[in-house]
């Protein structure tokens, strides 16, 4: 089965140039770029967006080239009376959660087309995965996305014994699903929350109390395996991700193509 990417929002994305330097401060772009060269490998720091001197931060932060209007215009029905997540989710969560990624390559790989293009991707599933639209909908259903920030009817508590020594389900907790791209069962509120260092196990209400938390829990799960021997999104989409000879023979190739 070929890895695919939901590439189904069309967003407009602004290009901009970045001038090279130890420091780098200019009226366009206040920031200040810190570059070092660490064992041969050049290094950079960007301050709180992209922190902690990475290959990565070298390159445009998202907010370079997504912004607040873009971020406004792509999910434009989200908090319309009919939406269920009135006021929950917002650019400034959504660019907050990324910086604790981008110094991993969360929209700092490769070129500037790149970049945009694994963001893009990215909210595309987030959109699919929260839109309240459907195919009569104004502006049609992907323009209803993060309509929602938990399951509205949940069926059952998702909590799975097996896990129960890795992973026990909290007294009276619920593991529906919550979030950007929907968490579900306690053994993935245990595996995201070790990831992030919040206790989720225990309280999966943070996720949808917090939409900083849940856009970085959605953000985790991007850039992290699902199994072992598996790629996560993001290596499979900026190309980190070599198909072995028995996944080639399996049909597993990347497959970036829109759906």
């Amino acid at each position: 089965m070929a890895v695919n990417f939901n590439m189904g929002f069309a967003i407009s994305l602004i290009f901009v140039v970045v001038v090279a330097g130890v420091s780098v401060v200019t009226a366009e772009s206040p920031k200040e770029v810190i570059v070092k060269t660490v064992k041969g490998q050049k290094v950079c720091d960007q301050g709180w967006e992209c922190k902690g001197l990475s290959k990565y931060c070298c390159n445009d932060t998202i907010s370079d080239f997504f912004q607040t209007y873009q971020f406004e215009d792509l999910f434009a029905k989200r908090n319309t009376p009919v939406a269920h997540a009135v006021g929950f989710w917002d650019y400034k969560s959504f660019i907050t959660a990324a910086a604790l990624f981008q110094p991993l390559g969360f929209g700092t790989t490769g070129g500037k087309s790149m970049q945009m293009k694994e963001v893009a991707a990215f909210l595309g599933h987030v959109g699919a995965k929260t839109s309240c639209g459907y195919g009569v909908a104004t502006g049609g259903p992907l323009a209803w996305g993060l309509c929602y920030n938990k399951e509205m009817s949940p069926s059952q508590d998702y909590c799975d014994d097996f896990y129960k020594y890795d992973y026990p389900c909290a007294p009276g907790a619920q593991y529906y699903g919550r979030g950007a791209i929907p968490i579900y069962w306690n053994y993935n509120y245990g595996a995201v929350g070790e990831g992030l260092k919040e206790d989720l196990l225990n309280h999966p209400e943070y996720i949808e109390q917090n939409a900083t938390l849940a856009f970085q829990a959605a953000m985790w799960r991007w850039m992290t395996p699902v199994k072992k021997g598996q790629p996560s999104a993001h290596d499979a989409f900026v190309g980190n991700w070599k198909p072995t000879k028995n996944d080639t023979l399996a049909k597993r190739v990347p497959d970036l193509e829109p759906l």
